[in-house]
């Protein structure tokens, strides 16, 4: 899970998570296999953005076009399903960006527990920090009350298991942040529907893979139900 937009008024605030499944651990080599090759690359070598993808892993802001295209070939080919909730500030409760993302993380993380509710164990990795640092700690528990009042008291649930990782600890977390990156562009494009435009073309692109898009203000924008194609 991670989260796009924040201290950005300028950008729809985003919470997103990616599923990856029983092969996740297969979908995490393949994305450390490409890092490993992509890191040798010695035609790059002194490019600031290249120096940081080195130090810190895949990430949709910073990737050089010789990374990000590498990167999205790898998404192109890797099953998984992202849900994803967004806000333009107005409709979420909150006085600062802090509490509306934790308000978003506990909205979604609830809905993802009561999907696994026949699991035993509910895993989650969150991407590192300074706003997560505070929020985790509260997560497990208001997640958990949050579905009881979604579900009842008598609901079953999974344990949930939240661990805040650093990206190369845990690269498969750059998929969501890329998927994020193209939602945002788009959202910001007012979500035109013309080929012509770069923003649509993207979006397009992952979303076969989005299982849920869901704004606080407009509901809901695209699901696997509910595709806009």
């Amino acid at each position: 899970m991670d989260e796009s937009g924040n201290g950005n008024a300028s950008q729809p605030l985003i919470v997103g998570a990616v599923e990856l499944g029983e092969d996740a651990e297969d979908i995490e080599e393949r994305i450390r296999d490409l890092y490993k090759r992509l890191f040798a690359r010695s035609s790059l070598t002194g490019f600031d953005s290249f120096e940081e993808f080195r130090k810190d892993g895949f990430h949709s802001s910073n990737d050089p076009t010789e990374i990000s295209v590498p990167f999205r070939e790898l998404m192109r080919t890797t099953f998984f399903k992202a849900y994803m909730v967004v806000t333009d500030r107005t409709r979420v409760p909150g006085d600062t960006e802090s509490e509306r993302i934790e308000f978003m993380y506990v909205k979604l993380l609830s809905d993802l527990l009561i999907r696994h509710r026949h699991e035993p164990e509910f895993l989650c990795y969150i991407e590192q920090s300074e706003d997560m640092a505070s929020i985790i700690r509260r997560l497990p528990d208001g997640i958990v009350r949050q579905a009881y009042k979604t579900t009842g008291k008598g609901a079953s649930l999974p344990q949930p298991n939240i661990t805040m990782v650093a990206k190369r600890d845990y690269m498969s977390t750059a998929i969501i942040d890329y998927v994020m990156a193209d939602v945002s562009r788009w959202l910001q494009a007012g979500r035109t529907t013309n080929p012509k435009n770069y923003p649509y073309r993207a979006f397009r692109e992952i979303e076969p893979s989005v299982s849920m898009l869901y704004s606080f203000e407009h509901g809901r924008i695209s699901s696997r139900k509910d595709r806009l194609h």
